[in-house]
């Protein structure tokens, strides 16, 4: 399989410490948000052999795993593998891939592919080659889901009002409001100001979809906080 790796500056925020998440509770609220979502949608599958691809930390991978006959975890930044591998080596139901694991992967192995906050960081060639690796391993009645795209007129105040309003709904507004502060400052938003996201009208996505094999709806409701953004559902079309 291609070999697909974000802008290096990205690649290098994601790889050393940062404070994306105001404190332990907002990161735990995230996780466990995205891992319900991903659950529902889920829920018309019997077990299906599950790859998260770009995961992050996963905190609440055993939420989804038990909804899974198998939910494999892979991110391509080395840190995040490592504290993966730290957190649910070992646990039932959940296997973390490496580089070699993820790239060797059997065609048509896969139930359910999910991307989710990812595609930003990605150009749209590493995105459309990504798209032709899912496509591959992904079962011919498969489906991936592709979340939290952006739109070109999201800009930064979806993503504020996002934060502001999951604090105050969960009990961590004064700590949003002291981690917007900080982002001000941080190279986060230097880099984002520097590099910009990935960004795509809603027929422009489809439009990705479709020339990478898919026939694709967007879904009512984006995984996650952010509704600005949205969520796709594809599934390989016959050739």
């Amino acid at each position: 399989m291609s070999e697909v790796k974000s802008g290096d500056a990205w690649a290098e925020f994601w790889s050393g410490a940062h404070s994306i998440y105001v404190n332990a509770r907002h990161a735990q609220v995230h996780y466990e948000r995205i891992a319900g979502d991903l659950v529902r949608l889920l829920a018309s599958r019997a077990r299906p052999r599950v790859l998260d691809w770009g995961c992050g930390d996963a905190l609440c991978a055993p939420a989804v795993a038990a909804a899974c006959g198998e939910l494999l975890l892979y991110d391509g930044v080395g840190a995040a593998q490592q504290r993966l591998r730290q957190r649910f080596g070992g646990v039932a139901g959940i296997r973390v891939l490496d580089d070699a694991e993820w790239a060797a992967l059997p065609a048509h192995s896969v139930d359910v592919v999910v991307l989710n906050s990812v595609a930003q960081y990605l150009s749209r060639a590493e995105l459309g080659r990504l798209l032709d690796d899912f496509h591959r391993i992904v079962h011919a009645d498969g489906e991936v889901i592709v979340a939290d795209i952006i739109p070109p007129s999201a800009g930064m105040l979806p993503d504020i009002f996002s934060l502001l309003s999951s604090g105050a709904r969960h009990g961590f507004f004064l700590a949003a409001c002291a981690g917007l502060f900080r982002t001000f400052f941080s190279e986060y938003r230097r880099i984002r100001e520097r590099e910009g996201f990935s960004t795509y009208e809603e027929t422009e996505f489809l439009e990705l979809l479709s020339r990478r094999g898919f026939a694709a709806t967007r879904l009512t409701a984006n995984v996650g906080f952010n509704q600005q953004r949205m969520t796709f559902r594809a599934r390989p079309r016959a050739h």
